[in-house]
């Protein structure tokens, strides 16, 4: 399993807050890519039976379904959600299919 750990260089002092971590703007195009490769990476070892077009085009069609979103930031978590759900979907619907008589 992949670790999604956030490392950061600042230390938080006893007694003191943690400094602001939202996102000063809009995540920049080599970001949002970098998301999307991610999110990809991330589906192949959650489905390492899956031909890669296959997780590629769940990947595409989970972003595409955000790409009117305002608030970009959690765009990539969402798309994941949505890709693996649709995924899983198709692997279960075979498997009922299968068990009727």
């Amino acid at each position: 399993m992949i670790s999604r750990a956030v490392i950061t260089d600042w230390v938080v002092q006893p007694g003191s807050h943690c400094p602001d971590t939202r996102p000063a703007g809009p995540p920049t195009p080599a970001a949002e890519q970098r998301a999307r490769q991610d999110v990809q990476e991330r589906l192949i070892h959650r489905f390492p039976d899956l031909p890669r077009e296959t997780l590629a085009t769940a990947a595409a069609e989970a972003f595409a379904s955000f790409a009117d979103a305002r608030v970009r930031h959690y765009v990539p978590v969402l798309a994941f959600r949505r890709a693996v759900g649709q995924l899983s979907e198709r692997l279960a619907a075979p498997a009922e299919r299968g068990g009727e008589t």
